[in-house]
This record gives C-alpha cells, sequence and structure tokens, in this order.
C-alpha cells in the first residue's frame, strides 16, 4: 500500500476491499449453488420424462401382445395356417378379413397383419393393390425364427426391419411383432402371426412428452440400435456413440459431441428390448443461468456500493480523534504547547488523548518553571528547555501513570510501567561505576520482564545464585548488554520459545556470572572470530555496549586474567562467562525474586550459527 496514503485512507482502502472479496465470493458461491439446485431438478425432470416415456410404451406393447395372445388362439388364425384353408368355404376369409380388422381398429392404427407357414404367405392384410408374393424368402424366415427361439407361447417383438411385402427399391420399414400359432394341444406350431406397425405410432409417445426443454432430442432404438423414432432427427453417428454407452451400462452421462456438451438420460424396456433417449445440451438445462448470474452481480454491486458508504463514514467517525491528535501534535513539534485535544471518549484513543493532554499540562509546567528561574536567558535556551524531558520527569511521570493504572485495575500494565522506572532509575542514580551485584541482577530482571511482555510465551528466563555473592560490587551494566545480545540476536530470530538462565557461581577468589540461551548459535568460524575480537584490545570493535565493552572494561579493572568468555554451538544456544574477582560478603536478593543454584547446562560443540556481527551488536 503506498505510503503517502493517510491512515483513514488506508483503513477505508482495507474495509472496501474486505467487503467485495466476501461480496464477490458470497455471490459466486450463490450462483454456484443455485445452478447446481436447479440443474439437479432438471436432470430428475429428465429421468421423470423418459420414465413416462416407458411405462407408456408398457402400456403399448402389453396390449398389443394381448391382442397377438388371443389371436394366435383364435380358431380362424389358426385354420388359416392350413394349407388350402380358403378354397374349402368362400365365407371363411370373409371371417378372417373381418376379425382382422376388428384387431386394427382396437390398436387404433395402421398396421399390417399376416400369417405365415413354412415359407408360404397364407394370409395377409397388406392389400390387393399389391403384388403380394406367396413364397416368403428364406432369409426373411430365418430373421423371424431367429427371434422367435425357443418362445412358442410369447409374443417377441424385432425392432424395425424392412416389411414383409416391401419391394426392393423402396425403404419400407415397420416396427414388426410375431407370434408362434400353436394347434390345439399346445404342442406344436402351425405358424407364425406377424403384426407390423408403423413407427408414427411410437412418435406420438414422444409428442406428448416434449416442450418439456428447448433444444431436447427425445428417441426410441430397438435392440440393434436402430432408431424406431426421433423427436426431432438425430445424426446416425451421435446415436450410435450414445447407445454404445449406454450399453456399458451407464443410464446417465454427459457427452461431448463436435465441440458442445449434452446431458443424456436412458431407459431401458424389459419387455421389448428397447431403449428410450433424452439428449439435451448442458446450457439447455438452465438457459435462465446468464439472467441470474447477472441480477446475482448486480445486487453485489450494490451492496459493495453501499457498504463502502457504510465504511467510508465508519472509518472518517473512528479517525478523527487520530487526525485531530495527528494535528496538535504537529503544532507540538511546532512549539505550541497551548494546544489541547478535546475528547471524553472511553476508548483507547480517548485514554491516549488524555495522556496527551497530561503530558503537555506538565511540560507547561515545567516550562513556566523554567522561565521563573531563566527569565533572563535566549530564546534558543528557552526553546531548548521546552524540549528537554529529563529522565527524571519521566521517570516520576511513570509513576503517576503507574498509579492511575492501579487505580483502574490495570496490574499487568502497571507491574512494566514499575520495571520501566526500575530501569530508568538505575540508570539515573548512582553515579559510581560500582554496584553491588544485587543492584545490577535487579536491572536486569526489570529489563527481562519487560522483554517478557513484548515477547510472552516466546521467552522464559531464570536466576540462579549464591546469596553470599549478592553483595559483591562489580561494574554497573555488564549483564545487560550480553542478555540483549541472547534476544536479540538468538532467540528472535529462531521464531520459537526461548529460554535465558543466568547462573551466579563462587569459585573461591573469583566468582563466575553465566548467561545461557537456547537460541541459534553460532558456527566454530563465527565464534572464533568473535574471541579474536575480544582478545585484541586494539582492534576497534562495533559500537555501543556489546561483548567486547564489557570484557575490556572488566579487564581495566581487575587485570588480564579476568573477562569474558564465549561458547556456542549453532542450533543449540549460546553461553557467556564472566569471571570477576569476589571479596568476601553476604546479602539476601531483592523481594520477590528467589534464586537458587543450579549447573549450566550447555557445553561446547563443534556446530554452526549466525554471524559473529549479527550476535554482538551494541
Amino acid at each position: 500500500m503506498p505510503k503517502h496514503l493517510s491512515f483513514q485512507m488506508k483503513l477505508t482502502l482495507v474495509f472496501i476491499v474486505a467487503a467485495m472479496i466476501e461480496g464477490a465470493i458470497i455471490g459466486s458461491l450463490s450462483f454456484s449453488h443455485s445452478k447446481d439446485i436447479v440443474v439437479k431438478n432438471k436432470k430428475q425432470e429428465m429421468s421423470d420424462t423418459i420414465n413416462r416415456i416407458d411405462i407408456n410404451i408398457n402400456v403399448k406393447v402389453r396390449y398389443i401382445m394381448e391382442i397377438l395372445d388371443n389371436a394366435s388362439e383364435s380358431q380362424l388364425v389358426q385354420n388359416a395356417c392350413i394349407p388350402g384353408w380358403d378354397q374349402e368355404e368362400g365365407a371363411i376369409r370373409d371371417y378372417l378379413d373381418d376379425y382382422c380388422k376388428s384387431i386394427i381398429r382396437s390398436v387404433g392404427e395402421d398396421i399390417d397383419i399376416s400369417i405365415i407357414n413354412a415359407s408360404q404367405v397364407m394370409y395377409t392384410t397388406a392389400g390387393p393393390e399389391r403384388s403380394v408374393p406367396k413364397v416368403v424368402s428364406e432369409q426373411v424366415l430365418r430373421t423371424y425364427y431367429s427371434a422367435l427361439g425357443s418362445r412358442n407361447n410369447k409374443a417377441v417383438w424385432t425392432g424395425i426391419i424392412p416389411k414383409l411385402f416391401s419391394r426392393p427399391e423402396e425403404d419400407d420399414r415397420a416396427v414388426t411383432v410375431i407370434r408362434s400359432v400353436p394347434d390345439g394341444n399346445r404342442d406344436n406350431s402351425l405358424g407364425i402371426l406377424i403384426m407390423e406397425l408403423d413407427p408414427d405410432m411410437f412418435s406420438n409417445l414422444l409428442l406428448g412428452n416434449q416442450g418439456l426443454f428447448q433444444y431436447q432430442y427425445l428417441f426410441i432404438a430397438d435392440q440393434k440400435g436402430r432408431v424406431i423414432c426421433s423427436n426431432p432427427k438425430v445424426n446416425k453417428q451421435w446415436q450410435d456413440e450414445i447407445d454404445r454407452r449406454f450399453t456399458e451400462g451407464k443410464r446417465r452421462f454427459e457427452l461431448e459431441w463436435d465441440g458442445k456438451q449434452y446431458y443424456v438420460c436412458g431407459q431401458y424396456n424389459g419387455i421389448t428390448g428397447w431403449k428410450s433417449y433424452s439428449v439435451i445440451p448442458l446450457e439447455g438445462l438452465f438457459p435462465q443461468s446468464q439472467a441470474l448470474n447477472s441480477s446475482i452481480w448486480l445486487v453485489v454491486l450494490g451492496s459493495a456500493i453501499g457498504s463502502a458508504a457504510v465504511i467510508a463514514f465508519l472509518v472518517y467517525a473512528m479517525a478523527r480523534p487520530i487526525k485531530r491528535l495527528s494535528k496538535a501534535m504537529g503544532q507540538v513539534q511546532k512549539g505550541d504547547f497551548a494546544v489541547r485535544v478535546p475528547g471524553d471518549s472511553k476508548d483507547e484513543i480517548g485514554k491516549l488523548t488524555k495522556s496527551f493532554n497530561y503530558m503537555l499540562d506538565e511540560i507547561n509546567i515545567l516550562i513556566k518553571q523554567v522561565y521563573q528561574e531563566k527569565i533572563a536567558q535566549k530564546n534558543a535556551e528557552i526553546q531548548a528547555l521546552q524540549a528537554q524531558i529529563n529522565p527524571h520527569f519521566l521517570y516520576n511521570t511513570l509513576d503517576s501513570v503507574n498509579w492511575m493504572l492501579i487505580d483502574r485495575e490495570e496490574y499487568d500494565i502497571s507491574d512494566i510501567i514499575i520495571s520501566l522506572g526500575e530501569l530508568m532509575r538505575y540508570s539515573i542514580e548512582d553515579e559510581n561505576a560500582f554496584v553491588p551485584l544485587k543492584r545490577e541482577v535487579e536491572y536486569v530482571l526489570c529489563y527481562l520482564k519487560i522483554q517478557k511482555n513484548r515477547l510472552e510465551d516466546r521467552l522464559e528466563y531464570s536466576v540462579d545464585a549464591q546469596e553470599n555473592l549478592m553483595e559483591e560490587r562489580v561494574p554497573k551494566l555488564i549483564l545487560q548488554p550480553i542478555i540483549e545480545n541472547a534476544i536479540t540476536h538468538g532467540i528472535e530470530p529462531r521464531n520459537q520459545k526461548g529460554t535465558i538462565h543466568i547462573c551466579i557461581e563462587d569459585q573461591g577468589e573469583a566468582m563466575i556470572i553465566s548467561v545461557e540461551d537456547n537460541g541459534m548459535g553460532m558456527n566454530p568460524d563465527q565464534l572464533k572470530g568473535l574471541r579474536d575480537e575480544t582478545s585484541d584490545t586494539e582492534k576497534e570493535g562495533h559500537r555501543g555496549i556489546g561483548i567486547r565493552n564489557v570484557d575490556r572494561r572488566i579487564r581495566l579493572h581487575y587485570g588480564e586474567q579476568y573477562g569474558v568468555s564465549v561458547e556456542s554451538l549453532y542450533g543449540k544456544g549460546t553461553l557467556v562467562r564472566l569471571r570477576i574477582p569476589k571479596s568476601p560478603s553476604g546479602s539476601s536478593l531483592c523481594p520477590g525474586d528467589e534464586f537458587t543454584l543450579r549447573q549450566p547446562r550447555f557445553t561446547e560443540e563443534k556446530g554452526e550459527s549466525l554471524k559473529d556481527e549479527d550476535y554482538d551488536r551494541g
């Protein structure tokens, strides 16, 4: 995000972008979920349509099969299978004609009925206008008998095949159903009863179910995949691919053909062996999807604009006190200490405003005192005094803030304020270069409390000391730089829980102060470089109070046999030892802090670590 943008603008942009992203996600999920529901329902409707078509087919073919069963048991049909039946009495053919006409009327369609015995046509309703052959070809007979098989007492649907009396140059096809004509004892077959139906009669079953979807294809295929009827006409290769997948056991599937996706729903008819199909382009399942998508995104856009207006107003209301405070700070920076920021809110901004006004009041009091004492000084000196806030004032201010926090029962923050105050008091009092070891440890504990508050669970610390060493006088500020190095360059970069252990041991004429951490550590080359720098008193090291400076101070005060030693193992941690001479003494520790003697947990091993210049930095 650009740095030149104001805090208000940044906050507004963050909230607006978050709201827009959330709206986009909700809109996308809403459209996707709605589309899935609609498509699922449409697919179910397609399945229901195919089931209805299959039921209609069953009703139709069962009725026709019952008619054929009754006709095959009729004495007229059985007599017609006997050669010479129509030569005995002319009225017999008229009776058979009337019987067949009644069958045609009951079916209600344009059909032809034929009776054959062996290879000879015994009777047909094909009409006298045609040249009706008396002998059926062996190929046609084989087709009929192959379809019948052993099912002598059951009507069999052969699917769509050429008509029995179609001319070679014609392509007359009919949906054919055949039935064996049994003798009186039902033991032998006298002949075959054939009924040829116009495929258009099955098209009516499809017409009654069309209009459910746009661009929908409905068709019925027989046992061999030949299309009996379709609406509209389907491509043969496309239909073959659909039939192939259906034969593989897929009843509901998606098909890509000529770069277009289709959804196919099929149903198998157990009576005829036919298959009914409903095919529709995928976009035809939910043609209103684009309109729904546009509506959803229009709502999302409107909601985003409304949310942006509300967010802008709220952010303005939230950022206004901060802007007032920032403006007031700018005036103070220019020397106007009479400015005050109005505000009575109880939130963090309100508390910050009150603290700012309180600090200005204190500064004005200090400025008035300085003016009364230094009225004759130059304007430049007065301006310098206006900008001066000494540690004593800050310490007193922190003490006031501490009591305010105690009154408000903010004990955690009060504890940090106390530690910070102790650090400041330690830095401004006792100008001597030597302090009791107890005071140095107290100072370090305050520093560790503040760091603990900042790092929380990432930092743990402990102190083990012998009480008889607490009154020993040591150079001031010899532990804090080492502990700061351990936190900054050892524990923080590792980004996991770290521990610092301080151990103070009595070794006769000297005492050893050890600072051990489990941070990054150093590799052998880095450790050697740090030791060389520490031992070289003429070499200029890093600026500030670091390991080298502490070592040099100890050596200057006590001699070359004392000083600092460093041990480190990469990935394990670092151990810094301070060797200082002691004199007989004894004391107790500060209240609330307990020390017990423990052995150091770190031993030097070979390894790798951070750069030495990153570790020893004041």
